[in-house]
């Protein structure tokens, strides 16, 4: 009998030593993130939740969430939201929970958290646009309150403008403000990006070069721009390319010629030409004046001429005697 029990008692420890690591692996066994279910909590006037996978997604699966913030016309009724804030996450098999925050602005505003991240950027009434994406929404697989806030106790007064200034080398940039009366941030969309400027703040944006700008802000105004001839005209041109110098112009033929000694030396796309009828003014230098030549005697002379000649070939050759003389005396002395 004792030996029964003993053995009954060995056989229920074994099996409960086997069952136990079976019942553990169970429950730790992941789950596809199509079939995965959630819980979570949230607070809409704070801005806040947290998502938590009640079993982990297996190796390679994800799940993202947002949580989206609206300023809001009115608490109550139909009224548009242009979006505030918003934040996203992703719970994956190493990241089993995930939490979202979001800035709520200081008036009348929507909070809601929704599976996945497509989240509207504005909605033209007051209800909530999400339906069984609202996490805790009938047909949501997360479980917890609904995820929806409507609250505020003031209107949103902003004075958004944008105006566009271009210059004068193609660029152009968009000035953002927001007037110092405003009570919230004024939110402006630009190709999808948020920003926020305070009241009494402004930023500047850049234009893309050769096209269009879009920014909607939250009055539902949009503005588009683009590059425009500053009005005020541009005072410097750009720099033309570099060229080859151009010809020079002729003088009018009143011009005087060049001072004496100062030839201007010609360009390297000018050549002188030798046609004085033609060329230039300043190229053309005045012939100088003739020097006069010797000029043969006439072919006659006269009896006087022909005289003065003979008498001076006397006086040469009596000179030439005269010095042949005094040599010999010089010579022989005796």
């Amino acid at each position: 009998m004792r030996r029964s029990m003993f053995l009954l008692a060995a056989a229920a420890t074994l099996a409960a030593t086997f069952a136990a690591p079976a019942t553990a692996s169970a429950a730790e066994s992941c789950v596809a993130a199509s079939s995965a279910t959630y819980r979570h909590t949230f607070d809409g006037a704070s801005g806040k939740a947290t998502i938590t996978a009640v079993r982990r997604l297996c190796p390679g699966q994800t799940q993202s969430f947002g949580l989206v913030s609206y300023t809001a016309g009115a608490a109550t009724g139909n009224a548009g939201q242009f979006r505030y804030a918003t934040d996203r996450a992703t719970i994956t098999s190493t990241s089993r929970s995930v939490d979202l925050d979001a800035v709520v602005p200081p008036c009348y505003t929507q909070v809601t958290a929704i599976t996945g991240t497509a989240l509207q950027d504005e909605v033209s009434n007051g209800d909530n646009p999400y339906g069984a994406k609202t996490l805790g929404a009938p047909g949501s697989r997360s479980t917890g309150p609904r995820a929806h806030y409507r609250g505020g106790s003031a209107e949103c007064t902003t004075a958004p403008q944008v105006t566009f200034a271009s210059a004068c080398d193609g660029s152009y940039r968009a000035t953002l403000t927001n007037a110092p009366e405003a009570t919230v941030s004024a939110a402006f969309l630009i190709n999808g990006r948020l920003t926020r400027l305070a009241p009494g703040r402004s930023t500047t944006v850049p234009g893309p070069t050769g096209g269009s700008l879009t920014i909607r802000d939250n009055t539902f105004t949009t503005y588009v721009g683009s590059w425009r001839p500053p009005a005020s005209g541009c005072t410097a041109a750009p720099a033309p390319p570099p060229s080859a110098p151009a010809a020079p112009t002729t003088r009018p033929s009143t011009d005087k010629a060049p001072s004496p000694g100062a030839t201007p030396a010609p360009t390297a796309t000018t050549t002188p030409t030798t046609d004085a009828a033609n060329a230039p003014a300043f190229y053309f230098t005045p012939p100088a004046t003739a020097t006069a030549e010797p000029q043969a005697a006439p072919a006659g002379m006269s009896t006087g001429s022909m005289l003065a000649v003979a008498f001076g070939l006397l006086l040469i050759g009596g000179g030439g005697y005269f010095l042949y003389r005094v040599l010999r005396t010089l010579r022989d002395p005796s």
